[in-house]
């Protein structure tokens, strides 16, 4: 077992490869009463192809890796998360784009609800029929994403901006690959993603690493090595939208306008270097659209925005984009506006107090994340899949130059926006 000390968090950091395959990180939190636990596998709803056992290229149907989240809990017939409730265990998952994770909190009986996620995790039981009563239950969900307004936008926008890109699909899946999902297929699909190799296990906690790792050394809680792997990202996407405008009408009461900025990141580059720029992007859209920004403030005096307005910056392993939204009865005030700010960027300047600001913002907003058990473990296991870790975060934000942000403004243009204008369905007489 590898021991990190980062002394200027006064936090420690244990790391083992359970067997050789499962990587095994465990923070220590002295004095914590909860302890958080997560297990990621590298698929998301924009993988697409996998090797299977003879070695033959196979096709993942679109939402395979939601439906598999959901068929993991399946065990015999029954939820498995019943399990983790009556041993003080509140379990549950997530999909997105890149991974799907399993997570647990509890106070007590860790060794065994660690071992019962691994089993789950690792060795599927779901049966035919137990996949064919869950495609009411996911149809039943995807309607009710088709009938949330400002879910309609947000695919919408997706649509507007990319051209080949998974990431305009639905998460879910179709109509259409929802009926069509078999139970080999998902099982096929799970021999090559949930390997222990591909896996990662996050560990917050109060917790004696080392009883840890002699109880899970102990465990038969690893499957046999397959020849089934995922297969790298292929998809190529320009750096253009695919449409400037949309403009429709949706079932809400104030029209709403969403705008999205494709940003260059590029997926092959070195994962410190796309984070080094993730940081600058921040720092940048916080300081010309962010809400102590003159743009902010402007629109807010006269009345185009309301508190609904907000900035996103999204960063993928395979994509990377800017959302900037707002609740307006002013739609044409507003569009402009956002225009007008983005034509000129390159032009913008940047007080170097207010380059500071931000800065020691970013700092604070780290700091306070240490403590928080749930972000701890989601971001740690992100980094580390790349091969950084979190806790280099804030000496990485240090290190991000003035320069470095200005130089972004010329990387953003005309041809990388997209926006999308939902207005108040009409109603009858």
């Amino acid at each position: 077992m590898d021991e990190i000390r980062y002394d200027d968090y006064r936090e420690v950091v244990h790391h083992f490869r359970l067997h050789g395959r499962l990587p095994v990180h465990i923070i220590q939190k002295p004095s914590y009463s909860k302890v958080y636990v997560t297990l990621s596998a590298p698929l998301g709803s924009v993988h697409t192809r996998f090797r299977d056992e003879t070695g033959a290229e196979r096709t993942v149907p679109p939402g395979a890796a939601h439906f598999l989240e959901h068929k993991v809990f399946e065990k015999g017939g029954r939820d498995v998360s019943e399990d983790f409730s009556l041993e003080g265990a509140e379990i549950n998952a997530f999909t997105d784009h890149h991974r799907t994770t399993y997570l647990f909190h509890a106070t007590d009986v860790l060794y065994t609800n660690v071992t019962r996620l691994c089993t789950m995790f690792f060795f599927p039981e779901f049966t035919s029929e137990g996949v064919k009563k869950e495609k009411n239950v996911i149809l039943e969900e995807l309607a009710a994403h088709k009938d949330d307004p400002y879910y309609a936008q947000y695919r919408g926008l997706m649509n507007a901006m990319y051209h080949e890109h998974p990431l305009k699909d639905d998460i879910l899946g179709t109509e259409e690959s929802i009926r069509s999902m078999d139970a080999q297929t998902l099982l096929d699909i799970h021999k090559a993603f949930y390997r222990p190799e591909e896996a990662v296990m996050v560990i917050v906690g109060d917790i004696d690493p080392v009883r840890l790792q002699e109880h899970l050394e102990q465990a038969d809680i690893l499957p046999e090595e397959s020849r089934s792997a995922p297969l790298p990202f292929a998809t190529k996407e320009s750096p253009a939208v695919v449409r400037e405008r949309i403009e429709t009408e949706l079932d809400i009461m104030i029209p709403s306008v969403l705008f999205g900025i494709k940003l260059p990141l590029a997926p092959d580059e070195p994962f410190r270097k796309r984070l080094r720029a993730r940081i600058a992007y921040a720092i940048l859209f916080d300081l010309v659209f962010g809400k102590t920004g003159d743009v902010h403030e402007e629109l807010l005096d006269k009345g185009v925005i309301n508190d609904s307005y907000g900035i996103d910056l999204v960063f993928g392993e395979t994509y990377a984009h800017a959302l900037i939204g707002t609740e307006t009865e002013a739609v044409a005030a507003f569009e402009k506006r956002l225009q007008t700010e983005l034509a000129s960027l390159a032009e913008k300047d940047i007080a170097e107090a207010d380059f500071l600001r931000v800065k020691r913002q970013l700092y604070g907003g780290f700091i306070q994340s240490l403590d928080n058990l749930e972000t701890l473990a989601h971001q740690y296991g992100e980094y580390i899949r790349h091969g950084v870790s979190y806790y280099d975060m804030l000496a990485l934000a240090r290190s991000v130059t003035k320069e470095e942000v200005l130089a972004l403004r010329n990387k953003i243009e005309k041809a990388h926006i997209s926006r999308f204008v939902a207005r108040p369905e009409k109603k009858g007489p």
